[in-house]
């Protein structure tokens, strides 16, 4: 009898394990930027965590104008480190997009994305670029086809969540 009870006991643990390890493995097919961190802090640089890839799409759920990225970086402004994307508009490849994600810190070296960001769409420029200071986007070069016109780029505030939830892997 004591046999038939250990042998079901070890098949409850065994069963209970192997629950445990199948739910650790669905919850790390996603990216979740309510629960994991973009980024850690190493040797006073931050470093990403999550791939550039990962990033592209889970921007492009909100923002569908994100097309090409051209440049993934990390500033520290202000007092807040901010992840930020350089791309080429989605529909006008002429067009630039320029994102500044404000990203808060755990106490513990990693970094989450913060329902924060700043967006620069170029409205005629190939070039958008923000000023932290004057709180502003402005274009980096002439009006595109237009040389010594000035472009325009269109400043957008959100502190609607930028990021969204996706799959680690691409379908």
């Amino acid at each position: 009898m004591k046999a038939i009870y250990y042998k079901v006991l070890l098949l409850g643990f065994c069963c209970f394990l192997g629950a445990n390890t199948l739910s650790a493995q669905k919850a790390t097919e996603y990216f979740d930027p309510e629960t994991d961190p973009v980024a850690t802090l190493v040797n006073g640089k931050l470093r990403l965590i999550v791939s550039e890839e990962v990033l592209v799409r889970s921007v492009r759920m909100t923002l569908a104008r994100i097309g090409l990225i051209e440049n993934i970086d990390r500033q520290y402004l202000e007092g807040h480190w901010f992840l930020i994307l350089e791309s080429r508009h989605a529909l006008n490849f002429e067009q630039a997009v320029y994102v500044a994600l404000r990203l808060k810190p755990d106490g513990q070296g990693n970094y989450f994305a913060e329902h924060y960001w700043d967006a620069c769409t170029g409205e005629a420029c190939s070039g958008c670029m923000f000023d932290q200071a004057a709180q502003r986007c402005f274009c980096k070069y002439d009006k595109p086809g237009a040389p010594g016109e000035n472009g325009f780029c269109m400043h957008t505030v959100s502190d609607d969540p930028l990021l969204k939830k996706v799959p680690l892997k691409p379908d």
